[in-house]
């Protein structure tokens, strides 16, 4: 992070993020899914020397918006690896580096017993996660620009 301003534009997505993550899963799932991703960003820290602490917000938020896209086939057989792949082509769109989707597919794997819905019922995805992943890319484009 460069200064106060990204950082405060970061924690505002963490906490909608998480926020929105809490109207769909409990909160004992939600604190396990961001422990184990987080978990696995410090592992790829550690072997990678990249930082990928924000990976995790891109990864829910890609996922988020994969689950409205694909809403309509959710009856369909391997609708969990189309959510799964969608989700790691929108984190490397917003991610431009080589192990991006590796880690999305990891993360999502890792925490896929808490990702999974509980509550009966078909009720739609929201639109938040997509307005967060706009927010992600706008940053990220804007960011791109001003390093030029």
């Amino acid at each position: 992070m460069n200064g106060p301003s990204e950082a405060i534009f970061f924690a505002v997505v963490c906490a909608l993020t998480l926020a929105v993550l809490w109207r769909e899963l409990a909160l004992q799932y939600v604190i396990s899914v961001t422990g184990v991703m987080y978990g696995i960003v410090a592992a790829a820290f550690w072997l990678l020397k990249e930082p990928y602490w924000w990976l995790p917000l891109i990864v829910l938020n890609s996922r988020g918006v994969s689950r409205l896209m694909l809403y309509k086939f959710r009856e369909r057989a391997y609708y969990g690896w189309w959510v799964m792949g969608l989700t790691c082509v929108l984190s490397s769109i917003l991610s431009l580096r080589w192990s991006t989707p590796a880690l999305a597919l990891l993360l999502q794997i890792a925490t896929v017993p808490w990702l999974i819905k509980r509550r009966p019922g078909a009720e739609a995805p929201g639109y938040f996660p997509v307005m967060n992943w706009l927010l992600l890319a706008i940053f990220n484009f804007s960011f791109s620009i001003l390093r030029l």
